[in-house]
């Protein structure tokens, strides 16, 4: 057991468990009837660092930390060229959705993207559709999570990984359940620190020790040149790459763990300041780490699993104690990322699903009661299926974002920005485009067109929602003036606005 390396990082898990109990504290001092919005939106009191933090601590998962990374050791610079694209990510999130979110979320209580759904289409099957979706896809996402974050400690302590998965599920289990979405995003600001410090240190101790990028370069190219040329091992073709573009860049605010922080800040100033400053601090974080693939691989060129090259060349180079403190980098980011995902999973089946159609007349407290329960539940849920982990976990990502935006992209940003959107659109948008996806992943590769399968996916998805908008019956007169109208206009139309809670 590397002590020096662990006992850094037991520090680390001792202070977010005493964020979670202060949050805690906080949640139940919260007056019957706001502790379901305080457990899932904090409040909706997030100035802009807490927003830039919480945003790209949850959308910089293991696969920038430790998937990305993995993937460049084995398949070359492709993976940084394409991973570029989620730069932009908090700029696009806010940008795209952050400031209508906010104002419809405040006018109609929504607390989640399916609530958003709900308002906007008011119809049962996109409801079930986007919750399923959800459910399945961001449970596919979380479990890569689980595996980085154990293969990290792994190679860090050299324990066994069924107890270190056990050990990661039940924390992040017990400060997400207790402390719930403002203990994620104080703990994002914390994570999100250390991520940007952590990547910043550990490249020039990285780089310092190998003499420069000149020496790792001509070491790798010397034994595998293909990792420097295009389309590579990855196959990074044009079309490849512009598909990557779709996914990684322009369509990945919608995923729902990021989508529902773009509902949570306190005021426009914070909203315009986190769009500025996002990007910059993504830059740093992306490009450090994911350069640190081809480091690894000058450090430890035979390593049979690419998602521990890193891991095992910070404990290999650098001295221990400074190892420890630098690991908590990308498990921050794992744990950032799992976090919120489980309250959003949890939010969809407790607040979505039970709550709308099995029992509305549910009290506010027993509603956060439930929710509590289910994030424990759904950790188990994920620890279960990450005990037999795939051989690189960013593939798994890729497949799981992949989904989540064929079925949210148009649904939301149309439903937002287009009057004339409606519920047989965006139910056959989100149906078949999700139907497209799962087919050309599984069973028909070549129906991609030789591009990621988001492309044709999206395609597909786009036709049907458009050909369901111009069959259907355009949105009720009510559905446009919640989505456009003013607060009076909103109120006048009745208590039937707001869902029960």
């Amino acid at each position: 057991m590397r002590w020096g390396v662990l006992i850094p990082i037991l520090l680390y898990a001792a202070l977010l468990l005493v964020i979670a109990w202060w949050t805690f504290r906080r949640r139940q001092a919260v007056a019957e009837g706001r502790k379901t919005e305080h457990y899932y939106m904090g409040g909706r009191s997030l100035g802009w660092m807490l927003l830039m933090f919480t945003l790209l601590a949850s959308g910089a998962s293991a696969g920038t930390f430790i998937g990305g990374p993995g993937l460049v050791y084995g398949e070359g610079y492709g993976w940084i060229l394409v991973s570029v694209f989620q730069v932009p990510t908090a700029f696009i999130a806010l940008a795209v959705l952050g400031k209508k979110f906010a104002i419809v979320g405040r006018k109609l209580g929504a607390l989640s993207i399916v609530d958003m759904l709900r308002h906007r289409y008011e119809s049962p099957i996109v409801v079930i559709v986007s919750s399923l979706g959800i459910v399945v896809f961001l449970t596919a996402y979380m479990v890569p999570q689980f595996v980085g974050g154990t293969r990290l400690l792994e190679a860090a302590t050299g324990a066994d990984y069924t107890v270190l998965l056990i050990c990661l599920a039940a924390l992040i289990a017990i400060y997400t359940t207790f402390g719930g979405f403002l203990a994620d995003a104080m703990s994002d600001v914390l994570q999100g620190v250390i991520m940007l410090v952590g990547a910043v240190v550990v490249w020039i101790a990285l780089l310092t020790a190998a003499g420069g990028m000149g020496p790792v370069n001509e070491q790798v190219m010397s034994t595998a040149p293909e990792l420097f040329t295009l389309p590579g091992p990855a196959g990074f073709t044009p079309q490849m790459i512009a598909s990557y573009s779709l996914q990684l860049g322009l369509m990945f605010g919608v995923l729902p763990h990021l989508a529902v922080r773009a509902m949570s800040y306190r005021d426009s100033r914070a909203v315009h300041t986190a769009m500025k400053v996002g990007p910059l601090v993504m830059t740093i974080i992306t490009l450090g780490f994911l350069t640190m693939g081809m480091m690894a691989r000058f450090y430890q060129p035979d390593m049979e699993v690419g998602d521990l090259a890193l891991p095992t060349t910070i404990v290999e180079v650098l001295p221990s104690g400074v190892a420890g403190v630098l690991f908590a980098a990308p498990m921050a980011a794992v744990m950032s990322t799992v976090d919120a995902m489980i309250l959003v999973v949890s939010g969809t089946i407790i607040r979505d699903l039970y709550v709308t159609y099995v029992n509305p007349r549910i009290s506010d407290g027993r509603t956060s009661a439930m929710s509590s329960v289910t994030t424990l539940v759904l950790t188990a849920v994920v620890l279960v299926l990450a005990l037999n982990p795939p051989a690189y976990l960013e593939l798994l990502v890729i497949y799981a974002i992949g989904g989540l935006e064929v079925a949210f992209f148009f649904p939301l940003v149309l439903g937002l920005y287009w009057k004339r959107a409606n519920a047989l659109g965006a139910g056959l948008g989100m149906a078949g485009g999700i139907a497209w996806y799962t087919l050309v992943n599984n069973w028909a590769p070549e129906l991609a067109l030789g591009m990621f399968p988001i492309a044709t996916s999206s395609a597909v998805a786009l036709a049907l929602f458009l050909l369901g908008t111009y069959l259907g019956p355009p949105p009720r007169r009510e559905i446009l003036v919640k989505f456009w109208g003013t607060q009076a206009e909103i109120d006048r139309l009745g208590e039937d606005v707001r869902p029960v809670r």
